[in-house]
């Protein structure tokens, strides 16, 4: 490293050495960031307790949550530690979110350096800390100094797009559709006021994405300067424009955005967010990514990806521009264009991995890449390939052999063929009824169109890797021949089979171990209650050995856990808060099949719920699609779901100074008969999203 990059990287260091965010509220019970047992599961493994703690209708009374940043003091409890009944009640506390400075993520960083997933850019060290229940929160992420050693590996390649040619694959527009940047790349000589636009070019629309101040701008253009003085000549100027992109995201301004606020303190001491401050909060929360980032050429067949020459989401930085951005009719407007909708070419999936022939096989459908980001994170499924491998997949169902078996990994991993994986066939799904922006939690719980793989050219004969195609719509008891056409993959599945998100093979498998009888019921009980319930579940004793016995090898999991859990009093305590959701899903195996029967009897999907939060959620229910419809039609449980969304767009756990924020969602969401981007709009408009309260 010279003396100038270790120059220009001590503000990082002394900027990151520290969290960001002010005070941190104490953290809690760590089952809330995941399942506590799942980790280490074997097959055998139960998150089973016996220690006391909040029953299925108690708030609790500490923070037994992964709390975020919440302005609070230290210990003021705040997302599922909290009373859902109380906190949706505006009175008359102010909200109090913290003044923060936020470390871009990798997604973020590779989209703002102008490349895309699968590049080497995109492996950078920039991960969101395991911890967070949301990879939005933002408290405690630093650069520490084994990250930045990683970071020094990659930033030298950040200012690779802005030297690739008019021709080439991975141009951007930002530079070369710009005359103003000609001179720069071209000129044996630039003149000073050449260079000078180059460099504040570089920063507002290549590194920054906001107005840079004339410190900012002076400290890259002296370094700009000195390297073109020791340049070789301009056939050397690609490697020069590196150095200076390195230069540039080597500073604290790039890597962080700002939300610190601006003015005078309101009487509540909050500062309210600047206009670029609030414009690339909003263009984070629904693309991860800020506006302005370069509309890139991936491929040359393909072409550019959304933007113009001076990127995409141009809207966004026209209203932070003209201060319209505060404006409640503009935000609500930008949200409209930006969360999702239809589109025949998709245009979005250009910065996917793979390319066009896995792309023109997903739905018309697409989702903001933050909208897609909070689907995958709050119901867990983005990871289902990284899940310990699972055994005899479609035992107990009515499909068998190795064809069959392999198919289903084919649709974990994507390796084989041209068809998309189980997990971007939920998001296809969720995309269409988001799409819709109608009745939009209800109808995640309950839709029964769902977005199936094809066969058709993959059969025997047909294909050479048909041994791992050629039964890819089993899992989801389709059988027969579906064409390669979208409208053939979109299929109303039977009823009393299939009803929601909760019921999709990516969900199931994503809560699930290694055999169809482990635990599964466990894991998938534990999501609801603690996802959807917005409940605790107290964390796993450490003297608690979680296994079932190997002599019970043989018999079906509900036999296995009612007789070894459900029975003994001191496991009984806490699993009464998951089993009992988690039964209902024993109509399924662990990889998503549906059973036809279940070691030598029926399958059973039976239960009773007990002591719920609500009302309506008491009683029995047959299955998991019986279940899925409940919580559909529950107040208590869309209100866990609006939560949620607060928690990942606003990066932050709700307290109870919230409140006002989450009654105004509400308000917008049943008034709009249920859709998804007032949602948004209602929180984007809020006093929680657009207020901070200094250090």
């Amino acid at each position: 490293m010279s003396t100038i990059q270790r120059t220009l990287l001590l503000p990082v260091t002394l900027a990151l050495g520290c969290p960001q965010g002010g005070d941190v509220a104490t953290q809690g019970d760590p089952s809330t960031t995941g399942d506590a047992a799942a980790s280490t599961a074997t097959g055998t493994d139960v998150p089973t307790t016996g220690v006391s703690g909040p029953g299925p209708t108690s708030s609790g009374t500490g923070d037994t949550g992964d709390t975020g940043d919440t302005g609070e003091p230290p210990g003021e409890p705040s997302g599922n530690a909290l009373d859902q009944n109380a906190l949706f009640t505006c009175d008359d506390r102010p909200a109090l979110p913290p003044a923060d400075l936020r470390l871009i993520d990798r997604q973020e960083w590779t989209r703002s350096v102008g490349t895309w997933s699968g590049t080497d850019l995109a492996n950078n060290p920039l991960y969101p800390r395991a911890s967070h229940r949301y990879s939005t929160y933002s408290d405690d992420e630093a650069l520490d100094p084994s990250v930045l050693s990683l970071y020094l590996d990659v930033v030298g390649g950040s200012g690779t797009s802005w030297t690739i040619g008019k021709w080439d694959v991975g141009r951007v527009r930002t530079v070369i559709e710009d005359p103003e940047c000609q001179c720069f790349l071209n000129d044996a000589a630039p003149a000073p006021e050449c260079v000078d636009y180059f460099v504040r070019r570089y920063l507002e629309f290549g590194a920054v994405y906001r107005p840079v101040d004339d410190e900012q701008f002076a400290a890259l253009r002296e370094f700009a300067g000195s390297v073109l003085a020791a340049e070789a000549g301009v056939e050397s100027r690609p490697a020069t424009i590196k150095r200076i992109a390195a230069a540039a995201w080597m500073t604290a301004a790039a890597l962080h955005r700002p939300e610190l606020g601006e003015g005078q303190p309101d009487e509540h001491g909050r500062l309210r967010l600047g206009d670029w401050e609030l414009a690339q909060a909003i263009a984070y929360a629904l693309t991860r990514s800020p506006a302005g980032v370069p509309s890139v050429n991936r491929t040359y067949e393909a072409g550019f990806t959304k933007g113009d020459i001076d990127g995409d989401l141009g809207d966004l930085l026209d209203a932070a521009a003209d201060g319209t951005i505060k404006d409640p009719e503009v935000v609500a407007t930008l949200v409209r264009a930006h969360f999702g909708g239809l589109d025949e070419e998709r245009r979005d999936l250009l910065f996917e991995p793979h390319d066009g022939r896995w792309w023109e096989n997903q739905g018309e459908y697409w989702m903001a890449t933050g909208v897609r980001a909070f689907f995958r994170e709050w119901l867990g499924y983005g990871g289902l390939a990284d899940k310990p491998e699972k055994v005899e997949v479609a035992k107990t169902s009515g499909w068998m052999g190795g064809v069959v078996e392999l198919s289903y990994w084919n649709l974990v991993s994507g390796i084989y063929g041209y068809e998309n994986t189980l997990v971007t066939q939920l998001d296809d799904m969720i995309a269409r009824i988001v799409a819709g922006d109608q009745d939009v939690y209800a109808q995640l719980l309950t839709s029964r169109m769902f977005y199936t793989p094809a066969n058709d050219g993959y059969q025997e004969g047909e294909s050479s890797v048909s041994n791992s195609t050629a039964e890819s719509p089993r899992v989801y008891n389709v059988a027969g021949i579906t064409p390669q056409t979208r409208e053939a993959r979109w299929k109303q599945l039977p009823e009393g089979e299939r009803a929601g998100v909760l019921t999709h093979p990516a969900w199931l498998g994503a809560h699930s171990l290694s055999f169809e009888n482990d635990p599964n019921l466990v894991h998938r009980g534990k999501w609801i209650r603690e996802e959807l319930l917005c409940q605790n579940i107290p964390d796993l004793p450490l003297n608690v050995a979680a296994m079932l016995t190997e002599a019970s090898r043989e018999q079906s999991a509900r036999q296995r856990i009612s007789e070894q859990i459900d029975a003994d009093p001191y496991c009984n305590g806490c699993h009464q808060m998951m089993n009992p959701l988690g039964y209902p899903f024993e109509i399924y195996n662990h990889a998503g099949f549906l059973r036809v029967e279940d070691h030598g009897g029926p399958p059973n999907g039976t239960s009773v719920l007990a002591n719920m939060p609500a009302p309506e959620l008491d009683g029995a229910v047959t299955s998991a699609v019986d279940l899925s419809t409940r919580l559909a039609g529950s107040k208590y449980a869309k209100r866990c779901f609006m939560r949620q969304v607060f928690r990942f767009f606003a990066g932050r756990e709700e307290t109870m100074h919230d409140g006002c924020t989450l009654v105004a969602m509400e308000t917008a969401y049943d008034e709009s008969g249920g859709a998804f981007s007032e949602l948004l709009i209602a929180l984007f408009n809020s006093d929680s999203f657009q207020y901070r309260v200094p250090e």
